[in-house]
């Protein structure tokens, strides 16, 4: 497999990313507790793992092909975090957003811990993925 389709699968993942990085900014001025908002919110995490998770395994299949099994395995690992992790956040989100609806004022501090933690961590998996880029050569 040559050098340039693994560091596409690579780029394709950071663009997922980045992708949910850059889609989770206007989110910190607008408010949580908005029904349409909250909806879009709520959809932003549900399209990043399920992205995230795809993108994840096809470049551990294309890793796999080339016989890079570190690689395989990093991949994997992101994609399997990121479809295992969906459904808790998800639950939580759902959970803290009922909970705004029924009056609770500190649940949209919840959400926006939710908000900034997920958006650190993003951080942190992009840095990761992106340096490990010059490792693929």
């Amino acid at each position: 497999m040559p050098d340039v389709v693994l560091l596409c699968a690579v780029v394709i993942v950071l663009f997922s990313l980045a992708y949910f990085c850059m889609a989770s900014i206007p989110f910190l001025f607008v408010r949580l507790d908005v029904p349409e908002v909250s909806r879009l919110f709520r959809g932003l995490f549900n399209v990043y793992f399920w992205i995230v998770g795809f993108a994840g395994l096809v470049t551990s299949g294309v890793f796999a092909a080339s016989g890079r099994m570190g690689f395989t395995a990093a991949m994997l690992l992101l994609a399997v975090a990121s479809i295992a992790g969906r459904r808790g956040v998800l639950q939580w989100i759902d959970a803290q957003q009922s909970a705004c609806q029924s009056g609770d004022a500190a649940a949209l501090c919840r959400l926006r811990l939710i908000h900034w933690g997920g958006m650190l961590a993003n951080i942190l998996v992009i840095a990761t993925v992106a340096r490990s880029v010059s490792f693929i050569f």
